[in-house]
This record gives structure tokens, C-alpha cells and sequence, in this order.
């Protein structure tokens, strides 16, 4: 019986003109946004890699001179996308992908792509996760809003209660055959997560985040289905069927991940880039600064009983450098920290909207396992402010044991710049982060288990049916 209620269904469905049309303009649209996301993804880790192989080249023939003038000479860093960034960019041209790594400083992200565009071109941007995130639940709405409300109305729905149809059954066959269309619409994401397990060399840590990104949107069409058919189910006519839906959709899409960004940013504001480095400087070149000196330097003569830095048995000057490079650092860790804080307060403020929009929980993860959101970016530039404090302690170390060997100005070369490794990022599995999207998870699970208890509800008001 199961099998013929579905196969009524589907040519039901299948009879649908409109159908058909809204199918292929959503086929289209995400097959165009695929082509444009990898086209993006290989333009961007084409630049990416000329720029690390220049930035390399420039560093080691920046001649001869002073460690510590190599220090200030810095060199410049890139962060290599994910393949996924092809389906899902989130957060990536926002960001700010190239770190500059020099003394005394901690650099953030800079160069944002958005800053290169005209205002109006994020408006007209069309990505695969804009696609399947807003226009297919919308799909996916005007695909299944009449198929029990325009039966009501025609009056066939008695007829096939009449003739013996399980309410449940009916309520599943419907639900079946909004997923499968609205799945496959998924066929060009499936293609290119397939696709790139074979392009990519380091394809372990990619399957698992493919598996992961396509469990996110295939639970989020399962969701939108479930309530779509449910509350067709519900309600008397396709008119109020539709309205409401559409109200739902506008609510989770539109308006609640809005609102829910505002109020984040609002309730944990944030300095300006300007204000915040205005601080470091002030916290940073302070009298306390000049007094730390002075005790390391006493210490130091102390320790070698000698009067004078000159008598030390390695340069002062170099040792200096990175005492006050660890002395900087620490109030760097302590004002990035705090302003991490508040990042993640923001962020988790929003992520805690997901029990009103099941779009943020499905935004979140998906950003997630294309690592292009915030906690991937932080991954960044943490290891990027490891390897510039591994530079400066080579630098300062080498002039601290060899200046002072040398008759006038100390300089260093090619030697030296190669033993500075190079930097090479590996983004973490995502096992190492997955503890920052518990939130998500739980409320992806929770909004499924809501609409299944709302389909239980539409499926016992349907047993209800009067047949006459």
C-alpha cells in the first residue's frame, strides 16, 4: 500500500508544471554558483601560492644585514583555503588572509577581499551555501505547500482516506517525495564533494568534513520537507498553507539570523581596530617597560659578576631584543586574549539563535567543515603568531651569540635566513574544534525532532478527518 500511495505521489508531483520550472532554475542557479565558488577557490590558492613562493624568495634575498633589521624586514604569510570554500566562503573575505609577521608587533588578518569590492557587489554575490541555506527551503516551500491543502480543497483527500489510505503513510509518501526532489537538487554539491577527494592530495581529513557538510543539508531538507507537508497538513487551504510557510521562511532566514547578529554585537561591542592597536601601543611603551630593563639587565651582571654588559660573555643587545620581545608578548597574550573573549561571546551569543533558526545551526556547521569561520581563522593566526615569535627568537639568538664576536657592525646572510623555516599551515582536523559547535548540533537535532513531533501532530489531525 505504501508503495502505491508513493508512486500516486510522485506522478502527482510529476504532473506539477510549475514544478518542473522552479526545479530548473534552482538547478541552474546552484550549478552556476558551484562553477563560480571553484573558480574563486582556484584563483584564490593560485594567488595564495605564487605569494608564499615570492614572499619565500624575498626573504631569503633580502642580502646582507642585522638579524634584528631582518626582524623589522618581516615577511608576509597566506592563509590556504579549503576546498569546501568552494561551496561555502563564510566568513573568508571578511577576515583578512595575509598576516604580516615582524618585530614587536601582532599583526592581524589584512587585505580583505570585501574591501576590494564595490558595497553593492555583496549584495549580487551568489554563493552554493546562499542557495541551499535560503532559496532551497524556499523551494522547497512552493513545491510542497498544496499537496494536502489543494486535496482538502478539491476534496480527494476524503477520497483516498475513504478508500482505505493510512493517514501515516499518505503523511510519509508526501514527505518522501518533496525530499527526493529537493535532494536531488543537491546532485551538483554531491558531484563536486566526490570530486574533490580525488583532486586533492591531503583527502583524509576532507572526507570526513565532505561527509559532515553534506549530513548538515541533507538534514536541513529533511527539516524543511517535514514542516512544509506538516503544516500543509494543518491547515484548510493552500492560501493560509503558503502564508505561512512563507512567514516561517522569512522568520528563520531573513529576519531571526539578523536580528540575532545585531543583538551579539550590540550586548559584546568590540574596540576598534584603531582603538584596540592605540592600546597595545600605550600598555606595550610604558615606564614599567624601561624598568624591566633595567632588572634584566642588573640580573645579568649579577649572574655573570661582570660591571658592565660589554664584559658579558654574549652580545647585551641581542638578549635585550628578546626579553623585550617576551615582555611584549605577554601583553599581547593578554590583550588579544581578552578581545578573543569578547569575539567569542559574540559568537556564541549567535550561535545560541540556532534554537530560533534552524539556518544558524546549518550556517554554522557549514562554515565549519569549510573551514572559513571564525574558530578555523583564530586556528590561523594563532600558528602564524607562533612561527613570527619563533623568527624573532632565531634573530635575537643569533645576535646574542655572534655580535659580539665580530669587530664593528654585526651583520648575517643567507645562512641564516635559511634556517628560518618556512611557514606551512595545515588547517585542524575538525575534531580539534568540534567542541565549539555543540550548540549547533544540539539545535539542528532539536529542530528535526520538532518537526517530526509537528508531523506526528498533522498525521493524528488527519486520522481526524471526517470522510463525509
Amino acid at each position: 500500500m505504501f508503495r502505491q500511495t508513493l508512486t500516486k505521489e510522485w506522478l502527482d508531483a510529476k504532473r506539477q508544471g510549475q514544478l518542473w520550472w522552479l526545479c530548473l532554475i534552482a538547478s541552474l542557479l546552484l550549478l552556476l554558483a558551484c562553477t563560480t565558488g571553484w573558480q574563486s577557490y582556484q584563483s584564490y590558492q593560485s594567488d595564495a601560492y605564487d605569494v608564499a613562493q615570492q614572499e619565500q624568495m624575498r626573504w631569503l634575498n633580502q642580502g646582507e644585514k642585522g638579524p634584528h633589521s631582518a626582524a623589522h624586514y618581516g615577511i608576509y604569510v597566506i592563509k590556504p583555503a579549503s576546498p569546501l570554500v568552494a561551496l561555502d566562503d563564510g566568513l573568508q573575505a571578511y577576515q583578512g588572509n595575509v598576516v604580516r609577521l615582524e618585530a614587536h608587533t601582532r599583526n592581524d588578518g589584512m587585505f580583505r577581499t570585501v574591501q576590494d569590492n564595490l558595497p553593492m557587489a555583496r549584495f549580487g554575490s551568489l554563493t552554493p551555501a546562499f542557495v541551499l541555506q535560503v532559496l532551497l527551503p524556499l523551494l522547497i516551500l512552493l513545491i510542497g505547500y498544496p499537496m494536502f491543502a489543494s486535496e482538502r480543497e478539491q476534496g480527494t483527500l476524503k477520497q483516498l482516506l475513504a478508500s482505505g489510505v493510512e493517514p501515516l503513510q499518505l503523511f510519509a509518501a508526501k514527505c518522501c517525495v518533496l525530499f527526493a526532489i529537493a535532494a536531488t537538487l543537491l546532485l551538483p554539491v554531491i558531484v563536486y564533494l566526490l570530486f574533490i577527494q580525488f583532486e586533492q592530495s591531503e583527502s583524509a581529513k576532507l572526507v570526513y568534513r565532505s561527509a559532515g557538510f553534506f549530513v548538515v543539508y541533507i538534514s536541513y531538507v529533511a527539516l524543511w520537507s517535514i514542516i512544509t507537508i506538516a503544516i500543509s497538513c494543518l491547515l484548510k487551504s493552500s492560501r493560509r498553507s503558503l502564508i505561512v510557510l512563507l512567514t516561517i521562511w522569512a522568520l528563520s532566514t531573513l529576519l531571526i539570523p539578523k536580528l540575532a547578529m545585531n543583538y551579539s554585537t550590540s550586548v559584546y561591542p568590540l574596540d576598534s581596530n584603531q582603538a584596540f592597536q592605540n592600546r597595545l601601543k600605550r600598555e606595550v611603551y610604558t615606564d614599567h617597560r624601561e624598568m624591566a630593563f633595567e632588572r634584566f639587565e642588573q640580573s645579568l651582571l649579577q649572574k655573570y659578576a661582570v660591571s658592565s654588559t660589554s664584559e658579558l660573555p654574549f652580545d647585551f643587545a641581542g638578549a635585550r631584543l628578546q626579553f623585550g620581545e617576551q615582555y611584549a608578548d605577554a601583553i599581547f597574550d593578554r590583550l588579544f586574549g581578552e578581545r578573543l573573549e569578547q569575539l567569542q561571546l559574540q559568537t556564541d551569543s549567535y550561535f545560541l539563535a540556532s534554537l530560533l533558526s534552524p539556518m544558524i545551526a546549518v550556517q554554522s556547521l557549514s562554515m565549519a567543515f569549510s573551514a572559513s569561520d571564525f574558530h578555523h581563522h583564530q586556528h590561523f593566526l594563532a600558528r602564524a603568531e607562533l612561527h613570527r615569535r619563533m623568527m624573532q627568537r632565531m634573530l635575537n639568538h643569533n645576535q646574542r651569540d655572534h655580535a659580539h664576536k665580530s669587530e664593528g657592525h654585526y651583520v648575517a646572510n643567507l645562512s641564516l635566513w635559511q634556517q628560518i623555516p618556512k611557514f606551512e599551515y595545515h588547517p585542524p582536523a575538525f575534531t580539534d574544534l568540534a567542541h565549539h559547535y555543540r550548540v549547533n548540533w544540539f539545535s539542528l537535532i532539536l529542530w528535526l525532532t520538532a518537526s517530526l513531533f509537528l508531523g506526528t501532530f498533522a498525521v493524528r489531525k488527519l486520522t481526524k478527518e471526517p470522510l463525509r
